[in-house]
This record gives C-alpha cells, structure tokens and sequence, in this order.
C-alpha cells in the first residue's frame, strides 16, 4: 500500500503529462451533487412530520393544516399521529430546546420514554447535548391551544 505522499507525486506527474485534466472552474463554483439536506419539521396541530429544505428567516407552514412547523433535526423520529401522549412529549422537549440531530456521536443520557418524566428529566439534564436551542415556552401545548393552532 503506498503512502498520501507517493499518491500525491503520482496525481502531479499525471496532471503533468496530461492524463490528468485540471477543471476549469473555481472550486467554490463546482456544480452540487446530489440534493441538499432534508431536516424534519413537525406540525404539532396534525401530528405529522415532513422533510423539507431549512429555511432562512422563515417558517415552514404545514401542508396539510397551514399551522407552523417547527424544525425537530435530522434524527428526528415522529411518532405514530395517533400516539397523543408521545407526540407531547416531543412538543414539551421542543419546547424547552432539545433537537434531534445525532443518535450515534452524543454522551449523555437517553431522552425519557414517557410524558411523565419529561419535567424531572428536563430538570436534571440543563447541560444534554441534545439541548441546542433557547427553551421557547410559547411552544408548550398549552400557549399553542390558547394562540388556536392546537384544537384537540
């Protein structure tokens, strides 16, 4: 096996003699491969999640209800619409500024399972890694029923 040195002096003899093309265009405007990241938003009205493009300075608005979405992370893994008390836990660790970007790469404890440990668990863990955001307690279940955009 040869060293990143030797495959360098390789890769400078070859673009030397013409085998290898140098591209023409600036680095910075090489034309993108592939799509640009999809991040999952949640409608807490429809219980529902969609992958959709960050937007800068705006907020996504739901298909299905037009209410707000909000932005949970990559990771984020929506529970069955019909799983009332799951999706208020995710609503109630929204929230207080926990997103779901990485499974893999994090040293901390396990988000809770249930609703009832949310407050304990939110309580005990102010520095979780996951806990990327400002808490935003206009998001909690109860500011959004009283601003109409949770009926049931």
């Amino acid at each position: 096996m040869s060293s990143g040195i030797e495959k360098q002096r390789r890769m400078d003899l070859r673009r030397k003699l013409g085998f290898r093309a140098i591209p023409d265009w600036p680095i910075s405007a090489a034309p993108r491969r592939g799509p640009k990241y999809l991040i999952a938003h949640a409608c807490f009205e429809c219980r529902r999640s969609f992958k959709t493009v960050p937007r800068e300075g705006r907020q996504a608005v739901c298909p299905r209800c037009k209410g707000p979405m909000f932005e949970m992370g990559r990771s984020f893994k929506a529970p069955a619409s019909r799983d009332r008390e799951q999706w208020l836990k995710v609503q109630a660790l929204y929230a207080a500024g926990f997103r779901f970007f990485s499974y893999r790469s994090y040293s901390g404890p396990a988000l809770p399972a249930r609703l009832s440990e949310v407050a304990s668990f939110i309580e005990a863990h102010p520095d979780h890694p996951f806990r990327v955001a400002a808490p935003n307690p206009s998001v909690n279940p109860d500011a959004l029923k009283r601003a109409g955009y949770l009926k049931r």
